[in-house]
C-alpha cells in the first residue's frame, strides 16, 4: 500500500509539473483597446500541453510585434465543437481561425494528410527536415482553401494505448478494437491491421474507452494524461505509428485586415516560435510518457519481426490515400526528400 501510495505521488507531482494551473499560464490584456479583435477555438483544454505553449509562447510575441493592438480571444477545450466546426466556423467568418489536432490538420488542407501516413518519419530530425522543404507547399495548400497557415506545430508522435492486452503484433491488433477519431486514414489503418473499430468524435474518445466500448486507441500522451485515462490503460507502445501535426491558422481574411507592418513582423519571428512551441510540446509529451509509466503503465517492445510486418500491412496505405488527400507527385517529393536525409554524406 505504501508503495502505491509513493507512486500516486510521484505520478501527481510529476502530471502537475507538465501541467500547471491555467491560472498561472500567461494571458492576452482584455483587449478593449485593440484595434484588431480574432475569435480562435480549439479543443486544447487551457493550461494543457499545445494550450500552455500558446499562452506560453506565442501570445507574448503577438503583444510585442502587434504592440498590443492584436487581442485574440481563444475558445478553449472543445466549447464550439469538434475541429470540423470550427473549420466550418472559420470558413462562414464566425472564427478567425483555431489551433487543429492531426485529424482536423486534415480539414485546413487536405495535403496534411501526407505526413500522417503510418511509418512515414522514424524520429523528430526527418519531421524537421521535411518541414523545412515542404512548408511552401502546406502554405499554398492552405491559401488555396482561404486560410493562413502560420505555425506548423506537432501532436505527437502517437502512441499505441490498450486496456486489455498488449499490442506489440498483427495477431494482438485483430484481438483488439479501437477507437477511431482521427479520421479516414486512420480507419483505413486500423483496417488494415485487422483491428475492429468503433468511430468516435475527439470529445467522447476518452468515455468510449472508460465504458470498455473499445479497448485500444492511437493517441499523443499529453491527451491521456490530460484526460487522466492512465488510471484505466495498461500498456503503451511507443512504436512510430504515426507523425501528428498540429497547426495554427487564421483565415485570410482576418489575416489581411491587419497592417503589413504587423503581418511582416509575425512572420518574421514564423520559425522561431514554431521551433519553441515544438520543442516545449515534445518535451510535455515526453515528461507524460514517464509520469504514466511510473504509475504503472506497462511499456510494449515490439520485435523487428513484428514491427516489420505491421509495417509492411500499413504500407498500402499511401497508395490508398494517393489521389484522395495528395497527389503521387507531391508523395514522390516527400520520399526524395527523406531518402537524401537518410543516405549519409560522404
Amino acid at each position: 500500500m505504501l508503495q502505491i501510495k509513493s507512486v500516486l505521488v510521484v505520478f501527481f507531482l510529476s502530471i502537475a509539473w507538465i501541467f500547471p494551473a491555467a491560472s498561472q499560464a500567461a494571458s492576452m490584456p482584455n483587449g478593449a483597446d485593440a484595434s484588431y479583435k480574432w475569435k480562435f477555438a480549439t479543443l486544447a483544454p487551457r493550461g494543457v500541453g499545445w494550450a500552455r505553449q500558446v499562452e506560453e509562447v506565442l501570445f507574448p510575441v503577438i503583444l510585442e510585434e502587434c504592440e498590443g493592438d492584436l487581442f485574440v480571444k481563444v475558445y478553449w477545450g472543445g466549447v464550439l465543437g469538434e475541429d470540423a466546426d470550427v473549420v466550418a466556423m472559420i470558413k462562414n467568418g464566425r472564427l478567425s481561425g483555431g489551433g487543429f489536432a492531426g485529424q482536423g490538420a486534415t480539414l485546413l488542407c487536405k495535403e496534411f494528410g501526407l505526413f500522417e501516413l503510418p511509418f512515414l518519419f522514424n524520429d523528430y530530425g526527418e519531421v524537421d527536415f521535411i518541414k523545412e522543404k515542404m512548408q511552401p507547399v502546406l502554405d499554398e495548400a492552405a491559401a488555396r482553401n482561404g486560410l493562413k497557415l502560420f505555425l506548423w506545430n506537432d501532436q505527437d508522435f502517437d502512441q499505441i494505448y490498450s486496456t486489455r492486452h498488449p499490442i506489440a503484433s498483427l495477431e494482438d491488433t485483430k484481438k483488439a478494437s479501437f477507437i477511431a477519431w482521427y479520421g479516414p486514414m486512420e480507419e483505413t489503418l486500423l483496417h488494415r491491421l485487422g483491428a475492429k473499430t468503433v468511430k468516435v468524435e475527439v470529445s467522447r474518445a476518452a468515455s468510449v474507452l472508460r465504458q470498455g466500448e473499445a479497448d485500444a486507441g492511437i493517441a499523443p500522451a499529453i491527451w491521456v494524461a490530460g484526460t487522466q485515462l492512465y488510471s484505466i490503460l495498461r500498456y503503451v507502445n511507443p512504436i512510430k505509428i504515426r507523425y501528428s501535426p498540429a497547426p495554427i491558422a487564421a483565415s485570410l481574411e482576418a489575416w489581411n485586415t491587419l497592417p503589413e507592418e504587423y503581418q511582416t513582423a509575425l512572420l518574421s519571428r514564423q520559425m522561431e516560435l514554431q521551433d519553441k512551441f515544438c520543442q516545449g510540446v515534445r518535451e510535455d509529451n515526453e515528461k507524460s510518457i514517464k509520469a504514466m509509466l511510473q504509475y504503472g503503465l506497462k511499456e510494449v517492445r515490439v520485435n523487428p519481426r513484428n514491427l516489420e510486418s505491421m509495417r509492411r500491412q500499413a504500407l498500402p496505405v499511401w497508395k490508398e490515400m494517393t489521389g484522395v488527400m495528395y497527389s503521387q507527385e507531391l508523395l514522390d517529393e516527400v520520399q526524395a526528400h527523406l531518402e537524401a536525409y537518410r543516405t549519409p554524406t560522404p
